[in-house]
């Protein structure tokens, strides 16, 4: 089955990750590619290994070739390739999975997770890495390929920006609940005192432009919800 595959053990490691913590993130093509993107990103902006191989840029962002291919032609062995290469037991004999920065990937899959396509697809035009593309892969030019070289030090700064807007352990005490368009984030305890009437409160506010994902939400003393 394997054979079939051009996506990396590393890839099939960080997607299995996915798979496993954000499932529906991962069901989402765009979002797997994000995440991917951003993991990416991260551990080399922290001066940790990182693989941009088969990088292509579309216009809705970054995109690596290689695991589009397998994840949309062949999404039932990809699915169980991936958790495989996750959670082999080569891996597991290591104090963290080898191929998979627990923390890393706790903030780039919470990113994915919390913000839109669109807002995701924003956010990757920013890096220089795609954007110094831009006229060629806007202009109708297809798999336009993206080079390391371009990461400049801006998408560095970027990525150490956005990796220190979340604390790994805070995410991990969280649940995203997904309405109307919008993120609202709550700790794992605030989440377990949701009734119907705060779901109501959640729709209307998720009509309201002022409030941006992620938006993070608790319960004061009186028991009502408090946007951040």
């Amino acid at each position: 089955m394997a054979e079939m595959f051009n996506s990396s053990s590393r890839k099939l490691s960080l997607s299995g990750w996915l798979e496993e913590n954000r499932p529906e993130a991962y069901s989402i093509s765009l979002k797997l590619q994000k995440f991917l993107f951003l993991y990416e990103s991260f551990a080399k902006a922290s001066g940790k290994p990182a693989d941009f191989t088969s990088l292509k840029g579309y216009k809705r962002g970054p995109v690596f070739s290689n695991v589009y291919g397998d994840y949309t032609k062949h999404r039932e062995q990809f699915d169980r390739l991936a958790s495989d290469v996750y959670n082999s037991v080569e891996m597991r004999k290591k104090p963290k999975n080898a191929l998979v920065d627990d923390d890393i990937a706790e903030v780039a899959g919470f990113i994915v997770d919390s913000l839109t396509d669109v807002e995701l697809s924003e956010l990757t035009h920013s890096f220089n890495v795609w954007a110094c593309k831009k006229d060629r892969i806007m202009g109708g030019e297809l798999q336009v390929p993206l080079d390391e070289s371009d990461f400049s030090a801006g998408d560095a700064e970027l990525s150490r920006n956005l990796f220190s807007m979340y604390s790994p352990d805070l995410i991990r005490n969280t649940l995203i609940m997904h309405i109307g368009g919008k993120s609202f984030v709550f700790s794992k305890e605030d989440a377990a005192k949701i009734e119907s009437e705060h779901e109501d409160i959640l729709s209307a506010a998720a009509m309201d432009p002022s409030l941006h994902n992620p938006v993070f939400v608790c319960f004061d003393e009186s028991g009502g919800l408090v946007f951040d």
